[in-house]
């Protein structure tokens, strides 16, 4: 065969796998209907002592067993490890429901399981139950925090054993932990999910910056490709998100969003299928969120890159969201052509995209099945594209990570071209700037030209 006939072959093959791994991950959004949320009729305490009975340390309250726990990697990893008998009652049977099934269930309803349970007992839980509460959406965000800091801890030690059946060059070896979980255990970092075992084993997660008990205003901000554990993105997002939320003076908590599977390189984001199931995933989320913070608390929803694809594909389904925000946005999502195609297209919407950015070689592209995340956001009706500016001229200014922008001599220049596209998160650049008003509710500084607005709005 003539290597451009294997070449073609070999190309067109890949497509073809591509495209049916696309299909595959559509497949995973089909929506089905919520699960019933099993009921408890009797009261929970005399489970919950058999439950504290049957953990591997005793402790007279859930706070003590959790700073064992913390202080122990082993008892963490017993108590992650535990799992609730179906038939050893009705709570139990209920919690083995949410460990099976955890995303099958509206969460607003698992919520109002919790209220009925109380504080107490769900605080329990959330130590002697971990991988149930901690990955259980709707579940009260607290105790979903706590479960998770076993989660990580737990995580950190299980990386340092071998499997399987030892082996004479195993016997007595010991490899390091995970790095990017070794990082967190022992922190103050805030977790609602976290899996580091998704993504094949590259891992996902949801995480909170600021104090979603105290905010005046919630952001839920969607990273671009790679949101992944084991990617830079899991560290970078997290610092994008705690500048915005300390330039807040507490008015502003993010919620970091990638709880996911999430695709990573151009082939892979190029196609809409992965955004599909994780816009199904976030607006469930959002009804989560609003039920725990409340009616009066603001939530904007953003999204960058290929986050802005996801947040555009849950506009087209119920969400719980007051503003969006597309940062660089790769599109509107997949099939978005008008504001018709929105489930509320009047709801306030803003866009930036610097000039230069690469994501405009994709913004816009014509549809195609699974292929292309939909119209461009900064040409959409109605929506209010914002000014990007420059960058800080401050001798103390950095950039997203903390580096000097002295230093890397790009103090006060344009946002413009390929860096752009990180760019706009530097603190207190204009970008910046205007990205926070629109967190916080403000008026940001809108670009020369607009889109036109939408007959009705």
């Amino acid at each position: 065969m003539r290597w451009w006939r294997a070449s073609s072959l070999l190309a067109v093959s890949s497509m073809a796998l591509v495209y049916l791994a696309g299909v595959t991950q559509l497949g995973e959004a089909e929506a089905e209907p919520a699960l019933p949320v099993p009921a408890v009729a009797s009261d929970p305490g005399a489970e919950i002592a058999d439950f504290r009975a049957d953990a591997p340390v005793g402790a007279d309250d859930p706070e003590a067993l959790l700073t064992a726990a913390l202080d122990d990697a082993d008892l963490a990893l017993d108590l992650v490890e535990a799992r609730p008998d179906p038939d050893a009652g009705e709570l139990s049977a209920a919690l083995a429901a949410f460990a099976e099934d955890a995303g099958e269930f509206d969460p607003v309803e698992v919520g109002e399981f919790f209220t009925g349970l109380g504080e107490e007992h769900t605080a329990w839980l959330s130590v002697l139950y971990p991988s149930v509460i901690g990955d259980l959406p709707g579940a009260p965000f607290e105790a979903r925090a706590t479960a998770n800091r076993l989660v990580i801890e737990a995580a950190g030690e299980a990386s340092t054993r071998f499997d399987g059946p030892e082996r004479p060059w195993t016997a007595g070896a010991e490899r390091p932990p995970r790095e990017e979980i070794a990082e967190l255990a022992g922190g103050d970092r805030e977790f609602l999910y976290f899996d580091p075992y998704n993504n094949s084993g590259d891992g996902s997660w949801i995480e909170v910056v600021g104090d979603l008990a105290t905010a005046e205003t919630v952001t839920v901000l969607v990273p671009g490709g790679s949101a992944v554990l084991t990617s830079a993105n899991f560290d970078i997002y997290y610092q994008r998100a705690k500048s915005f939320s300390e330039a807040s003076d507490g008015r502003l908590a993010v919620v970091v969003w990638a709880g996911a599977s999430w695709p990573s390189g151009w082939i892979e984001e190029s196609w809409a299928s992965w955004a599909a199931v994780a816009a199904a995933g976030l607006s469930s989320f959002t009804a989560d969120l609003r039920a725990q913070v409340g009616e009066d608390v603001p939530i904007t929803l953003a999204g960058h890159s290929y986050g802005g694809a996801v947040i555009g594909l849950a506009e087209t389904d119920e969400l719980a969201a007051d503003r969006i925000l597309h940062i660089a946005s790769a599109g509107m999502g997949n099939d978005v052509y008008e504001p018709a195609d929105l489930a509320e297209p009047c709801r306030p919407r803003y866009s930036m995209t610097a000039p230069g950015d690469p994501i405009e070689w994709i913004q816009g592209a014509p549809y195609v099945p699974l292929l292309g995340h939909g119209a461009d956001p900064d040409d959409f009706p109605g929506t209010k594209t914002l000014f990007t500016g420059s960058l800080p001229d401050s001798p103390d200014a950095t950039d997203d990570v903390g580096v000097s922008l002295v230093d890397r001599g790009i103090s006060g220049k344009e946002v413009e071209g390929v860096h752009s596209h990180s760019e706009i998160f530097y603190p207190e650049s204009d970008a910046w700037d205007n990205l926070l008003a629109v967190m916080l509710g403000e008026r940001p500084e809108p670009a020369e030209e607009q889109p036109p607005p939408i007959g009705g709005c």
